[in-house]
This record gives structure tokens, sequence and C-alpha cells, in this order.
């Protein structure tokens, strides 16, 4: 049965997309997109309007068939993603080796954005929604800093074109900073999240990545994490974080 979309016109309540979120389902965008998927039940009736309000307090939530309730303890790891794993929480989705297949806690979490199955670096995962969410969401410009490796040598010319900006289809890229390393490696702070972005725009001037690594998100580094190895963010960062949040 489908639930009526009435409620969502109802003031009293949290809205369905948000109470996921705090339940460490995922993002609240990500769990939007499940909510109009027809994965969330409430009281065993499908919700497909993510704005739908239910009463925390009493309503019966799944998502897949599973129920889902906020987290009693929250989690803030930052990971080293060695590459050629995959940035997913969701077994058998594709084949390889995911991030949870390393990570492994007795919290549901889940990743802070995303880094390609190719790219290598710090990794945010938590099980707070609302986090995640800030984290995340465009306007608060968090910067991210990466070591870009390229087959070819890195000139002069390549560097006017990235810091003019790089037209691409889904509109223009353009790195905050670029710093030329080496012959073929350059450091990249990104403010922006474009699906691919540093390769894209790296290969539209004939650049082809040969490494990427992620050294930074909003100032936290991973000091001596080696591939594979995660640790809990510490009181000081995660409190860092959250003010520029706030």
């Amino acid at each position: 049965m489908v639930r009526s979309d009435d409620r969502s016109e109802q003031p009293d309540g949290e809205k369905i997309a948000k109470y996921l979120a705090r339940c460490g389902v995922a993002s609240r965008r990500k769990c939007e997109e499940y909510v109009k998927a027809g994965w969330v039940t409430v009281d065993s009736e499908i919700v497909l309007t993510p704005q739908t309000r239910i009463d925390s307090q009493i309503s019966r939530v799944k998502v897949r068939g599973k129920f889902v309730s906020p987290p009693k303890i929250l989690r803030y790891i930052i990971f080293n993603k060695p590459a050629g794993v995959l940035c997913t929480c969701n077994p058998g989705r594709e084949k390889g080796e995911i991030i949870l297949d390393l990570v492994k806690v007795p919290e549901r979490v889940f990743p802070v954005g995303r880094l390609d199955k190719d790219t290598s670096g710090l990794l945010l995962l938590t099980n707070d929604g609302e986090f995640a969410q800030k984290l995340t969401h465009p306007s608060y410009q968090k910067e991210k800093e990466y070591l870009v490796e390229t087959d070819e040598a890195i000139e002069e010319a390549h560097l006017v074109k990235l810091r003019s900006g790089v037209q691409l289809d889904d509109g223009t890229s353009k790195f905050k900073e670029i710093e030329l390393r080496g012959s073929n490696e350059i450091k990249v702070i990104l403010t922006e999240g474009k699906k691919r972005q540093i390769r894209r725009t790296l290969q539209t001037i004939n650049l082809n990545v040969s490494k990427l690594h992620r050294v930074s998100v909003s100032g936290l580094i991973l000091k001596n994490l080696k591939a594979g190895e995660w640790r809990d963010l510490t009181d000081d960062e995660l409190k860092a974080l959250k003010e520029e949040l706030s």
C-alpha cells in the first residue's frame, strides 16, 4: 500500500528524509532519493514524498525492509581509501572490494561524499546524516586538496587554461588553487563537487590523470594513516569542523 501525500501538508512531525538522515541511513539528499525510489515504508505503507511528515516517536520506519532508528552512538571516521576500493556500502551492487570491507564498526556508517574507484586518500564516514548533509552541501564550499599526477608533462599553457576555467558538459570547472609540484604533478584545491571533476577537467586539456590522491578535507588530514587504515576524529578535529558548519 502507498501512503497518500496528504501528510506532506501537515505542519506537525518530522520530514521523513530528515528522519532517515538522522537515523544514519545516508545524507538527507540521498535519503530523498531513497524515498522517491519507493524504498521507504512508514507503518507498512510506502512513502514516495520526501516532505512527508511522521511522528518519529511512534512511527515504524523501514528502508528496503529493515527497521531504522536514530543511532545511540554517533561515529565520525577518517579513512585513507586505497585506490581500487569502491566507495559504496552496498555489497553486491558492484563487483570488488568496498569501503566497509576495511572500515568495520558496529554502527551503520556511510561515506560523506565520494571518491571514485581509482582515487585514493581521505574519506570521511559517519552515521550522522545532518552532519554529512552540511559537509557536502555546495553552500558551505568546503576545501578539498588533491595531489594529481599525469602521464604527460604539465606545461604553462595547461596551467593557464586551468586557472581560466575549463568548460565541461555540466558547467565550467575552475579550481580554487593550482600549484605545480613537479614536471607531471600538481596540487589542486576544489570547493566544487562535480562528478570526477579533476579527471574530466584535465582530460579536456589533453592531460591524462595517472594518479589522484585526496590529501585533506576542510583542514582535516590523514596524518600517519596508511592506505586502508582508519581512525575516529579527535574531539578537537570534530569541534573545529562543526564550528565551521554552524
